[in-house]
């Protein structure tokens, strides 16, 4: 099981109480946690520069919290430079279990964020000794994300009273360069800032430092010589579960669980072009104050769902068990204060048990919706589930043929009349397993309910898939290739946003899925 360490900040959406490297635990997320709800000083972060730490939105309008803001727009501590970051250091850290490691932030970038010479970057300090002998670092710079971001996933749609920014993930993968490395200091920062306005900031509401498998397991496959997938070598030691699905046995007895949570979901690997843990760390999440538990009673305090998502495996399904309870940022609802357009209704915990079949198989009957899905090709309610167990929806509102793109929070999403918070749009906060920056064909985010797997919006490097012209989309929303067979990718900005209807054929046993939570039997 893969070692994972979450520094918070600002609310903590996807941790849980133990957090260790082995038995050492190196990060007390519950204490780090109170503090952020009662201090502006957390303890463990060091701020530089035009830094700080506080509230990252009204609370009267998004669940966001608290966190650090890197000030582009003015020199904040009156050096005569514009540059600030926000440090975390992370000791005992061991070779035994690996030297791989992911580094990801959640942040939003306010409209009037500007940084000269791309210095934005996240970067990693490596030592011994306690960290009192400096060995080496790595940087990676990711302002070019954020400006690919600005212009790629540009939706007009989107709710203006909150602001075009959304919340997106920015990571960098590397390798302790030597066995001896004991400690790790985690940077993300900014120099040479020439922002303007109110709204310059970088603001970051999440770090997380998670230990992974060596990529070489996870490269793209070797093609053969007529250009299909061949099989990487790695795979000869992996339990096939059916269609694309493997289980990483992680060099024990090959025995499947019965299930898969939060502590072996980086074990289930989905096939694209590499082998893909779709599902780690998307399994948790943390029902919020406001929130309804599942019989309706209004939760007082934040509490943490370990088990938001379970998955298990049938010989012909991929059972997904759900509390639809997103694990980042939302707006506040009920929207009393119209910061979009005053949904009146509360996100609660559901019970969700979807059935996406391992072997999906294109309906030779499908259609595709029309411009207002007059035809209903989709249904109203959910159509497919993201990676974090969150629904989604067609572009339509309860307004049947009124687009809800308008009408949705930063990260594409809101609650429905029965309380369950799903999306209608690309869900740009959830996260993938590798980052997804515009320079590669997207990762897996969500499937369909025809079992057919939805790809964020890159096809490749530069070229939005919904731009492709060397493999365009159909009206579904999909297209083949030799690699990954058929598949859907998100169209920002773009309608049919998600799907646009069913490629395959939808499965029976999600029966309610135009209008609730299914009733199927619980092992088909």
């Amino acid at each position: 099981m893969n070692w994972k360490c979450v520094l918070v900040i600002g609310c903590v959406l996807n941790a849980w109480p133990n957090h260790g490297f082995g038995q050492s635990v190196l990060v007390d997320a519950s204490r780090l946690r109170s503090e952020l709800a009662a201090s502006d000083n957390p303890a463990g972060f060091v701020l530089s520069g035009d830094a700080a730490f506080g509230r990252l939105l009204d609370d009267r309008k998004e669940n966001a919290g608290r966190g650090v803001r890197l000030i582009s727009g003015r020199d904040e501590n009156g050096d005569g430079q514009r540059n600030g970051a926000v440090s975390v250091t992370v000791q005992e850290v061991s070779a035994d279990k690996g030297r791989w490691f992911q580094l990801r932030i959640r942040a939003l970038t306010q409209d009037g964020f500007r940084v000269e010479k791309d210095q934005l970057f996240l970067k990693v300090e490596f030592s011994k000794d306690a960290g009192t002998n400096s060995l080496d670092q790595v940087t990676k710079l990711i302002y070019a994300q954020v400006e690919r971001d600005r212009s790629d996933l540009k939706d007009a749609g989107t709710n203006q009273k909150l602001g075009p920014a959304t919340w997106r993930n920015y990571s960098l993968e590397f390798r302790t360069p030597f066995p001896e490395v004991d400690t790790l200091r985690l940077t993300a920062g900014f120099e040479f800032g020439v922002g303007e306005g109110d709204q310059s900031d970088f603001r970051i509401h999440e770090i997380e430092l998670t230990r992974i498998a060596p990529p070489e397991d996870y490269l793209p496959a070797e093609r053969s010589a007529n250009g299909t997938a061949a099989t990487p070598a790695v795979m000869q030691s992996l339990v096939k579960l059916g269609g694309r699905w493997y289980f990483d046995p992680r060099g024990g007895m090959p025995e499947v669980p019965e299930s898969f949570d939060h502590t072996n979901a980086d074990q289930v690997l989905y096939l694209s072009d590499r082998l893909e843990p779709v599902f780690a760390g998307n399994m948790t999440a943390w029902l919020r104050k406001g929130f309804l538990d599942r019989s309706g009673k209004s939760v007082e305090a934040d509490h943490f769902l370990p088990d938001n998502v379970t998955i298990r495996f049938t010989k012909t399904h991929l059972v997904m068990r759900s509390k639809n309870i997103p694990n980042h940022p939302t707006a506040v609802f009920p929207d009393r204060s119209r910061s979009l357009d005053g949904n009146p209704n509360v996100i609660q915990e559901r019970n969700n048990t979807w059935y996406l079949p391992l072997e999906p198989s294109e309906n030779s009957q499908h259609i595709a919706m029309d411009a207002t899905n007059s035809n209903r090709a989709l249904p109203m309610g959910p159509i497919g589930v993201a990676v974090n167990g969150v629904v989604f929806f067609n572009p339509f509102d309860h307004i049947e043929n009124g687009d809800a793109v308008w009408r949705l929070d930063r990260c594409c999403g809101h609650p429905g009349p029965r309380g369950d918070y799903h999306y209608h749009k690309y869900p740009a906060c959830v996260k993938s397993p590798w980052t997804d920056d515009g320079e590669e064909h997207s990762p897996v985010i969500g499937f369909a309910f025809d079992g057919f797997p939805v790809y964020g919006p890159y096809e490749s490097k530069g070229e939005l898939a919904k731009d492709s012209r060397s493999n365009p989309l159909n009206e579904f929303n999909g297209h083949h290739d030799d690699v990954r067979g058929w598949h859907y990718h998100v169209t920002p900005g773009r309608y049919p946003h998600l799907i646009g209807g069913y490629w395959g054929t939808r499965d029976p046993l999600n029966r309610n899925a135009g209008g609730g939570p299914p009733r199927g039997p619980r092992r088909p």
